[in-house]
């Protein structure tokens, strides 16, 4: 499939390079359709989904914990659901107001295609509904750390603590990756670079997370991330650290991308950090 898919998209920019570009947006933002996981299914069967109208359909988020608690907002990453972080969920609804969230195009929430920027704007509208009173807490995975980073930065709230698990600092190496996958050529490349600037009026080599960041005004930054990471390089992790040395990295070994997320280790740091005054 992708050699016919990188055929189809060489030779599209040959005759029409605008529309091969157009087609290698559209395969960018398809969120693979994939059964929850047995160990994610627990989640949805115990907590009663909530939805809210966001820009280009609904989502489906989840409340559980203290009702009246500090608020915990729980962001999942790209293809994955709000059940792959149901591990960190109910531990901290034992002490918070947790609000995990089912993103556009994933699990229970409408839609196929989604990027990050459509999921930013969800976000932002979900923590503008739950209008948290008091500074509130976030935990992002993977793209989803992404996501909460460009929402916060949009949101005029107070911050206590944020938490990014495995997250990517500079956006050019997801397109580069998506460029290394699929094999497609430079003419195409050129498309997804100006769809970038079109959709945000903002160039593809301005996407840094670190640059965000520092518009944020948080209370302290937790990163956690596995040294051999094979999906979002440690260098990463590294990266942000050297910007914004106040930032606690906690690096891991041989804990996966995913499997992270069921690490009793990389919770109990998670809650260390959240609880800590």
């Amino acid at each position: 499939m992708l050699k016919i898919i990188k055929s189809y998209l060489n030779f599209l920019s040959i005759i029409h390079p605008k529309y091969g570009g157009k087609v290698a947006i559209i395969f960018f933002q398809k969120v693979r359709l994939r059964k929850i996981k047995p160990k994610e299914l627990p989640f949805y069967e115990k907590v009663k989904a909530n939805q809210l109208k966001v820009k280009n359909g609904t989502i489906n988020y989840y409340e559980l914990g203290k009702p009246k608690g500090k608020v915990v907002f729980l962001v999942h990453g790209w293809d994955s659901n709000a059940g792959s972080l149901s591990n960190f969920a109910f531990a901290l609804a034992k002490q918070f107001r947790v609000i995990n969230l089912d993103l556009p195009a994933h699990a229970k929430s409408s839609g196929t295609h989604t990027n990050l920027f459509e999921s930013k704007d969800a976000l932002k509208r979900l923590i503008n509904h739950i209008n948290p009173q008091e500074p509130f807490n976030i935990v992002g995975h993977s793209f989803g750390a992404a996501v909460s980073v460009y929402a916060l930065a949009e949101l005029n709230k107070p911050i206590n603590k944020i938490v990014l698990l495995s997250a990517n600092n500079i956006m050019r190496i997801i397109f580069d990756d998506y460029q290394k996958l699929i094999g497609f050529n430079d003419k195409i490349y050129a498309e997804l670079e100006k769809w970038v600037k079109i959709t945000i009026n903002e160039e593809l080599d301005n996407l840094v997370l670190t640059d965000i960041l520092k518009q944020i005004h948080y209370k302290e930054l937790l990163i956690i991330h596995d040294k051999y990471d094979k999906v979002l390089p440690f260098n990463s992790a590294l990266e942000i650290k050297e910007a914004l040395p106040e930032t606690t990295l906690i690096p891991f070994e041989k804990i996966g991308h995913y499997r992270m997320l069921w690490n009793e280790d990389v919770l109990k740091e998670t809650l260390r950090f959240l609880n800590k005054l």
